[in-house]
């Protein structure tokens, strides 16, 4: 087995005119991970360094607002019982609050005080990963890039 990378990408997928260069989803998750990078460090700095990057599949936009664990399990694509164990560590960690629906057993989702100060640094810091990347490739490009991602998540 080749320990070159390349090479093993060249036999791979050989169909591929350039099989070394990542394709739009790897390119979006290396973004997504900046972006998860740098929430983890501003938590921490804020001293909220309790908050793992797994517990951004609760702790997203939009937050969770009376919403049943089911629905976020499924907007995280994840099973109810991963989201269920989320949702339990963060309970205990003071974020979110879960209440017995009035009238039936569904249990409701909500963020706490404390929760919803980490959505505030949350966008607080994505703002500012936006000014950043938009210093850094320029502001036409930037908004052109923000179009194009809006243009497709708004269809």
């Amino acid at each position: 087995m080749p320990t070159d990378r390349q090479s093993l990408s060249a036999r791979r997928f050989s169909d591929d005119p350039n099989p070394d260069d990542p394709l739009i989803g790897a390119r979006l998750r290396y973004c997504l991970d900046q972006v998860e990078q740098r929430l983890g460090q501003a938590l921490a700095a804020a001293g909220l360094a309790d908050i793992q990057i797994a517990h951004f599949k609760v702790l997203r936009f939009p937050p969770p607002e009376n919403e049943r664990p089911i629905d976020l399990a499924q907007r995280a694509n994840m099973s109810k019982q991963a989201m269920n164990y989320l949702l339990q560590q963060l309970e205990a960690l003071g974020y979110v609050k879960r209440v017995t629906n009035e009238g039936t057993q569904t249990r409701l989702v909500s963020l706490t005080e404390k929760g919803w100060k980490v959505a505030e640094i949350q966008r607080a810091t994505v703002h500012q990963i936006e000014r950043e990347w938009e210093q850094q490739i320029g502001t036409e490009r930037f908004q052109t890039f923000y179009a194009v991602l809006k243009q497709l998540t708004d269809s």
